[in-house]
């Protein structure tokens, strides 16, 4: 496996989105109509809230999460169809 390559891992959107309007980059951010309503924006929250707190946790967490190793064999269910 190629593990993928995210130069902007490290910055925050904050960031991305200045960089993007000093260089002169089209931008465009829009939000999905069904997003209010969905859990993700629960877990955007919490992450928000902890950011607030202490403005290293989302790289923090991102640190932890390239440093965790799946197994070889996963147990998984076989899906059944619809």
């Amino acid at each position: 496996a190629v593990p993928r390559w995210k130069p902007l891992r490290h910055a925050y959107e904050k960031e991305i989105v200045l960089y993007a309007h000093f260089e002169g980059l089209d931008y465009l951010s829009t939000e999905c109509v069904y997003a209010p309503h969905a859990y993700r924006g629960h877990a955007r929250n919490l992450l928000k809230d902890l950011e607030a707190t202490r403005p290293s946790t989302v790289a923090a967490l991102g640190h932890s999460g390239r440093r965790l190793t799946i197994a070889t064999e996963v147990a998984t269910k076989t899906l059944g169809a619809c």
